[in-house]
């Protein structure tokens, strides 16, 4: 696997955007037919990820519902293992040790560490189908960087430090055949600290169903502090307040 810094300027294809300075993101890309150490690292994840996706209670009504359930939750293990994986290779790649925090339970999210500060980074994925450009520059329908959910959401309390984001530019129905080709690219899009998701000039509540919940429930959305990705760090902006 490999990176590159890759931006984008959403004054070109996007004229009504909010976002106002171009972003820097992270692109990594795979070459899993081709490349045998592509191929080992992300046969790695996939076998991480189903291990991970049993630990969480899937039961349903019926058969069939609890088969497609399943599938949306080894998806989102294993997007969320590769979203993490990759955090830590870019952050290690810029001298910034950082590990990974021990599964507890599928309510938690997965976590990143830096020993040396001992501040904690969450890191939430999702699947823009419209493309990563469209997820950060559109005026309307732009993504978020997804905070704490509301309810759980004290001002003088910091839950995380930081909160960033990985985007896959396809739709989840995708994921399983492109992550098995080649150039397979995911994007690390930064992110935005606990002063930013706590300043309620900047950051929002919003009512919907995360991407890379575990256990996500296909019915039920649910409010969390957000902040659009007009307002968000991009991936090099962040990692210097680390």
């Amino acid at each position: 696997m490999n990176w590159q810094k890759h931006k984008f300027d959403c004054s070109i294809n996007y004229s009504g955007s909010l976002r106002s300075t171009p972003f820097y993101s992270v692109r990594y890309t795979f070459n899993y037919l081709s490349d045998k150490v592509d191929q080992v690292f992300l046969d790695n994840i996939i076998k991480k990820g189903k291990a991970l996706a049993l630990k969480v209670n899937s039961a349903s009504a019926s058969a069939s519902n609890f088969k497609r359930k399943q599938v949306r939750i080894n998806i989102n293990a294993i997007a969320g293992l590769l979203a993490e994986d990759l955090w830590l290779d870019f952050l290690n790649s810029q001298n910034i040790p950082a590990s990974s925090t021990p599964f507890s339970s599928a309510s938690n999210q997965i976590d990143i560490v830096l020993p040396n500060t001992g501040k904690t980074i969450e890191v939430r994925s999702s699947f823009p189908r419209n493309g990563v450009e469209f997820a950060l520059c559109h005026a309307v329908y732009q993504f978020d960087v997804i905070g704490p959910y509301s309810n759980d959401y004290k001002p003088s309390e910091i839950q995380k430090d930081f909160y960033v984001r990985v985007l896959f530019p396809f739709s989840t129905n995708d994921f399983f055949s492109k992550l098995k080709s080649d150039s397979f690219e995911v994007y690390l899009t930064g992110g935005a600290t606990w002063s930013m998701m706590s300043n309620n000039n900047i950051a929002l509540v919003k009512s919907f169903i995360a991407e890379d919940e575990l256990n996500a429930d296909i019915i039920t959305a649910s409010k969390f502090r957000v902040v659009p990705f007009s307002q968000a760090l991009d991936s090099f902006n962040i990692i210097n307040y680390m």
